[in-house]
């Protein structure tokens, strides 16, 4: 009798111990599946790429060139080199109204969205972030430094050819345009980056979408 109870005691000391590695196992496939869904799949340009769930994610307080604009194929091709094919950790996560994600990005506790501004790929765009501060300076110091598309490469003050219209691009939406003599019109820097365009009629400037600048 004494055989058969300590049998049982071990039949019951056994199956606690596979439920519990069973437990265990499933907690640990569930925190593969929870990094996974993280991993980059695809960028799809300077500041945005879709995880392996699908979710498409923006990084935050950064705006990099639409594509075909200046620097933003070397923006998209930064952006990839710090975070294909990885799995990064996302921090201070907002909904746009597009219902898209924006977040801070990380890879090896590097925070990519800085990376982006501080070598002129990107520019900084305020938004309320812990590290707001941060990206701040580091987009002043690129600007200072003339890296990426605060260069010569994309910033102009005179254009290549005969055309003297400057069409500025403000706060990424208002288009207006400036003739050779209206005011301010030396301090316009041309940005190439953001879809500022020089044009050589003002029908040209209208058809655009670009309106004369109050004060012309």
């Amino acid at each position: 009798i004494l055989k058969v109870k300590m049998n049982i005691k071990e039949i019951v000391i056994i199956l606690l111990f596979l439920g519990l590695i069973l437990s265990l196992s499933a907690n640990l496939f569930l925190l593969y599946q929870n990094m996974e869904k993280n991993r980059v799949t695809r960028v799809v340009d300077g500041d945005s790429f879709s995880r392996k769930d699908g979710r498409r994610i923006r990084l935050l307080g950064i705006d990099a060139p639409e594509r075909e604009r200046c620097m933003a194929g070397e923006a998209r091709k930064r952006l990839q080199e710090e975070v294909k094919g990885k799995i990064v950790k996302l921090t201070d996560m907002v909904n746009d109204d597009y219902g898209r994600m924006l977040a801070n990005v990380w890879v090896d506790k590097k925070l990519v969205n800085k990376i982006l501004v501080s070598e002129g790929l990107a520019k900084f765009v305020y938004v309320k972030s812990p590290y707001y501060e941060e990206i701040k300076q580091a987009g002043q110091e690129a600007r200072n430094g003339q890296r990426g598309i605060y260069s010569a490469i994309c910033r102009t003050e005179s254009p290549t050819i005969d055309c003297l219209i400057k069409g500025n691009i403000r706060d990424g939406k208002e288009k207006v345009y400036h003739l050779a003599d209206c005011p301010n019109y030396d301090q316009v820097i041309i940005d190439e980056s953001f879809g500022d365009r020089w044009f050589c009629t003002e029908t040209d400037a209208q058809k655009a979408g670009f309106r004369k600048a109050e004060g012309c």
